[in-house]
């Protein structure tokens, strides 16, 4: 892989998500960017508006292999986002139904969210997110 289109293309064949990642036609409002500028090829994180370069390149290729480990070395930037609620009970049965189906997924719970209420949520990794995206009618925000 030479280019940051052909990243991208694989980034979208193997289901990454582009919620905080900044490549090509996708663009997240805030995390890391992955951009040409003029003669340099830049490694970036933004935040609230502020980019700052973290690495830069000579060439696309060495941005493009740098960006591979990265990508590829933490679970995260796969991760999707398909259960988000205050009900337990519905968590759980998340669980069962993901679990049932042997689909890997990660519970990651945010104690005292809101007023002393724990917010539960659940995120599927990588292509996983094709067999469970219509779960998120029922357990975003219920």
């Amino acid at each position: 892989m030479n280019t940051i289109q052909e990243l991208e293309a694989w980034l979208v064949k193997n289901c990454y998500s582009f919620q905080e990642l900044t490549i090509g036609h996708h663009f997240a409002p805030e995390g890391i960017v992955i951009e040409e500028d003029g003669n340099r090829f830049n490694w970036c994180y933004s935040e609230r508006g502020n980019k700052r370069i973290l690495k830069s390149f000579d060439s696309e290729k060495e941005l493009v292999d740098y960006a591979m480990d990265q990508l590829t070395a933490d679970k995260w930037y796969k991760a999707h986002i398909i259960a988000f609620t205050f009900d337990e009970e519905k968590i759980k049965e998340l669980e069962a139904y993901l679990s049932e189906r042997k689909i890997g997924y990660e519970r990651n719970d945010i104690p005292n969210y809101t007023k002393g209420r724990p917010a539960y949520r659940i995120f599927v990794f990588g292509c996983d997110i094709k067999k469970t995206e219509h779960l998120k009618a029922r357990y975003m925000y219920a």
